[in-house]
C-alpha cells in the first residue's frame, strides 16, 4: 500500500482549509455528481488530507497512455506504475499548461530563504503546510502571493494546487482553489460556486520597447507596478505606454526618452482634495502645498515611498489618508493610489490600488461579437464612472453596431453582482435608432476596492444566450 509517512509527516497543522463540501464520501456516483474515491488513490486522498482538504471525488477512475486519474474538486489524482515507487503517486500539474499562469519572478529576499522557490516566495500562511508536503505534492510555486480584486480574495498558484484566502476571512483562514473542477469543466456533472477560471498571466513579446518598461518595473519593485497587462501602445500624446496593474508608464519623447507615469487617480476621476493643516499626532508626517496647507502622509506610506522610487516617482498626495473598516486606510497620489490592510499578508499589507484594470476598462471598452447572428453585430459596454463611491449611482451604456451602422431594438439584460454576493437582473430598454441605451443600476454599497461585476447579455435574437462580462470599483475619494 501506498504511504506518504516514509518521506512526509502525516496531515496535522493550524491551518483551517475550508471547502463546503458534503460530510461523506458516497459509495456510489450521486445526483451532485461526486464519486466514491477509487483504491488506486484511497491511502494517497487520505494522508494529504482527504476530502476535508481535497473535496470528494467528482470523477470515477479513468486511464490515458497507462496512467490512472481521478478528479476531485480540488486536484486531478494521478497514478503512473511505471515510476519509482516513490514517485508513483502525484497531483497533476494544470496551472501552468492549463491556465498558462507564470507570474514574474520575484527578487530572493534577504530571509526566508528557504521559502524562495522557482523565483517566488511561499505565502507565510502556507508555509508549515509546504514543509509537510512540499513541491514532489504541490508543485512548483508560479506566482508569489497575488491580490484577485474581481474575487476579493489573496492567491498563490502553484502547478499541481491553488490557494487563497477572503478578504474578509481571518488569518490563516485558506481555502483551496477548484483545480479539479476547473480542469473537468463540462465533462464532470459537479458544480462549484468558483466557476471563473483563472486568467493567463501577461506574455512577453520580447520587443526593445517592452523590455525597457519591464527593466523600469523591476527596479521600482514589481510589487509596486503590479504585472503587465498589455503590450507598449502608443498613448493619444503620441508616447509609447505600457499598462501594469497598478501603474501606468510612458516614455516622456520631450524629456530625454525618460520612462514616467502616468497621472492616473487624476485621468479616472479621482479629485485632489483641498489640503489640511498639519495633523501633529505621531504616526504621519506632514507634505506642505500651499502656505502652511497640505497633506499628511502615515508613516508606513513613506516607507513605501521610499522603498519603491521615492516621491518623484510616484508624485505628491492629492488626497487626505482615509480610514477603512478593517483598521487600515488609503490615499491617492498624483501618480498611484495606496493602501493599507492588516490583516492581509505581510508582503501585501501596504500595496497600491489595482487603477491598471480600472483605466484598461475605461480606455477600451468592451467590443464583443455575436455568435451566430452576424460576424459584424458587435456589442459595446462601458460605465459612466470608472471609479464610484459606495452608494453612488452607476449608469450602464451599451452601444449596438453591425457593419460599422449602429442597431434597432436589440435586447440587452444585465446580471449585475454586488461585493455581498448578491444579484441583480435587469432588462434594459431596446436600442434606439443610434444603437444606444443605458440603464442606472440601484446605489451599491461596499468597502473601498470593492468590484461589482456584471454581465451583459443579448436576449431574444440569438440563441443560445450570447452573454460576456465587465467590472468596476467601488473608491471613496
Amino acid at each position: 500500500m501506498f504511504s506518504l509517512r516514509s518521506k512526509l509527516a502525516f496531515f496535522s497543522v493550524p491551518l483551517i482549509f475550508a471547502i463546503l463540501l458534503a460530510s461523506c464520501v458516497p459509495s456510489s456516483h450521486s445526483s451532485n455528481g461526486t464519486y466514491p474515491i477509487d483504491v488506486t488513490f484511497a491511502d494517497f486522498y487520505r494522508e494529504i488530507g482527504g476530502q476535508q482538504v481535497l473535496g470528494p471525488a467528482i470523477s470515477p477512475l479513468f486511464v490515458k497512455d497507462g496512467v490512472s486519474y481521478q478528479y476531485v474538486v480540488s486536484a486531478l489524482l494521478a497514478y503512473n506504475p511505471n515510476q519509482d515507487p516513490l514517485n508513483r503517486y502525484r497531483l497533476s500539474p494544470a496551472a501552468a499548461s492549463a491556465w498558462q499562469i507564470n507570474g514574474q519572478a520575484e527578487p530572493a529576499p534577504d530571509e526566508n530563504r528557504d521559502y524562495y522557490v522557482n523565483g517566488h516566495l511561499i505565502w507565510e500562511e502556507l508555509r508549515t503546510f509546504y514543509d509537510q508536503f512540499g513541491s514532489n505534492i504541490l508543485g512548483l510555486p508560479l506566482t508569489g502571493v497575488i491580490i484577485n480584486e474581481n474575487k476579493q480574495r489573496y492567491e498563490q498558484y502553484f502547478d499541481s494546487l491553488g490557494f487563497y484566502r477572503n478578504f474578509t476571512d481571518p488569518v490563516g483562514q485558506v481555502h483551496l482553489m477548484p483545480y479539479g473542477a476547473w480542469l473537468c469543466g463540462n465533462n464532470c456533472q459537479y458544480r462549484t460556486a468558483d466557476g471563473t477560471l483563472p486568467s493567463a498571466s501577461y506574455r512577453c513579446e520580447y520587443s526593445a520597447t517592452e523590455q525597457l518598461f519591464l527593466q523600469v518595473s523591476e527596479r521600482l519593485g514589481h510589487r509596486f507596478t503590479g504585472a503587465p497587462l498589455a503590450a507598449p501602445s502608443l498613448g493619444s500624446d503620441g508616447n509609447f505606454q505600457m499598462v501594469f496593474e497598478n501603474v501606468l508608464m510612458y516614455i516622456d519623447a520631450q524629456d530625454g526618452n525618460q520612462i514616467k507615469l502616468r497621472p492616473l487617480p487624476s485621468w479616472l476621476g479621482i479629485r485632489s482634495e483641498p489640503p489640511v493643516p498639519p495633523d501633529h499626532g505621531k504616526g504621519s508626517s506632514f507634505y506642505e502645498t500651499f502656505e502652511g496647507l497640505g497633506y499628511n502622509v502615515p508613516d508606513l506610506f513613506n516607507e513605501y515611498i521610499n522603498q519603491h522610487g521615492t516621491l518623484s516617482v510616484i508624485g505628491g498626495p492629492i488626497t487626505e489618508y482615509s480610514s477603512f473598516n478593517d483598521g487600515g486606510y488609503s490615499q491617492c497620489f498624483t501618480n498611484a493610489c495606496l493602501e493599507y490592510h492588516p490583516t492581509a499578508p505581510e508582503e501585501l499589507q501596504v500595496r497600491p490600488h489595482m487603477l491598471g484594470y480600472d483605466y484598461l476598462a475605461f480606455s477600451h471598452q468592451a467590443s464583443t461579437p455575436v455568435a451566430n447572428t452576424s460576424n459584424a453585430l458587435q456589442i459595446n459596454a462601458w460605465e459612466e464612472h470608472p471609479l464610484i463611491p459606495s452608494g453612488g449611482i452607476q449608469v450602464i451604456h451599451i452601444q449596438a453596431t453591425q457593419n460599422n451602422l449602429p442597431m434597432q431594438g436589440i435586447n440587452i439584460s444585465l446580471i449585475v453582482k454586488k461585493p455581498d454576493g448578491i444579484t441583480i437582473t435587469y432588462t434594459l430598454d431596446p436600442t434606439e435608432g443610434d444603437g444606444n441605451t443605458s440603464i442606472a443600476l440601484d446605489p451599491i454599497d461596499g468597502p473601498n476596492g470593492a468590484i461589482v461585476q456584471y454581465q451583459v447579455c443579448v436576449i431574444g435574437s440569438v440563441s443560445p444566450q450570447v452573454c460576456f462580462s465587465r467590472s468596476y470599483t467601488i473608491w471613496d475619494q
